[in-house]
């Protein structure tokens, strides 16, 4: 039986589960200056062992906020405190709810690595970009609607995805360490987000090769001059495609039955 090109992961579970989430933090951000503490010191994290490294298919998933900077240096610190609690959360939910595990945290974004328990291309291509139209369609329906009702300003994003082989190791000393990503698909990812319109979704050609069919009808390729990748084998261009699909509604989506009624 082929594999359907959308699964049931979209579902109004992980909806209920944001739209949770953003009441917490509508909450935490009615909270006054004098109730944040001061502090002398960095926390601690718990200490992990240095090992090696791991040599993996994965997509690596970049979100990043628009014009973060610019538009924070018109809001106080706690302001622009509480525009991230209800950004980045959102997001770290979608991206787990997808299985994903974060690479790092950018302040006002996101880098984090998807697939890494299958070896098949599709299914990882399939789980990034479900996890990317999650994404946008709580950022569009829920988070930027509820920055608007608590006073703070619109804000755009951007997402960039590409699929490859990568390294995943872990660098430092025993005393301070992490994991890192390692590979060209992460420089990639990086460079795309930075590609996307606003509130887009950017992917690389790799990554739009292992998508179904279905869902590379609704990809646009992308044009840029500061874009001058090629396979290394073949000197042929590598293209970068603009995601144009959206999710439905939640409850739309299990009244379709995850796809038994194809059109969107």
């Amino acid at each position: 039986m082929a594999r359907r090109p959308l699964t049931c992961k979209w579902n109004p579970d992980v909806h209920k589960k944001v739209i949770n989430l953003l009441k917490v933090a509508k909450l935490r951000s009615r909270m006054s200056k004098s109730s944040i503490p001061n502090g002398q010191t960095m926390p601690d994290p718990s200490a992990i062992a240095i090992g090696g490294a791991k040599k993996m298919d994965a997509a690596i998933f970049f979100f990043d906020l628009e014009s973060f900077t610019t538009i924070s240096a018109a809001l106080s610190m706690e302001q622009t405190l509480s525009l991230l609690n209800f950004v980045i959360p959102s997001v770290m939910t979608v991206v787990r709810h997808w299985g994903g595990f974060f690479e790092k945290n950018t302040g006002d974004g996101v880098m984090a690595i998807l697939g890494t328990e299958t070896k098949d291309r599709s299914i990882i291509a399939q789980d990034a970009i479900e996890c990317a139209m999650a994404i946008r369609y709580v950022m569009k329906n829920e988070v930027q609607p509820m920055l608007a009702s608590v006073g703070l300003p619109h804000i755009n994003f951007r997402v960039g995805i590409d699929l490859g082989e990568i390294l995943i190791g872990r660098i430092g000393v025993h005393s301070h360490n992490f994991l890192s990503v390692v590979g060209t698909i992460a420089n990639l990812a990086c460079k795309l987000q930075g590609l996307a319109r606003s509130n887009g979704i950017c992917i690389g050609d790799s990554l739009a090769r292992c998508l179904n069919p279905y869902l590379q009808e609704h990809v646009e390729i992308g044009e840029h001059p500061d874009w001058t990748w090629q396979y290394s084998q073949t000197g042929q261009p590598y293209n970068y495609y603009h995601f144009n699909l959206d999710w439905p509604e939640p409850f739309e989506w299990v009244r379709r039955g995850f796809f038994n009624q194809p059109a969107f």
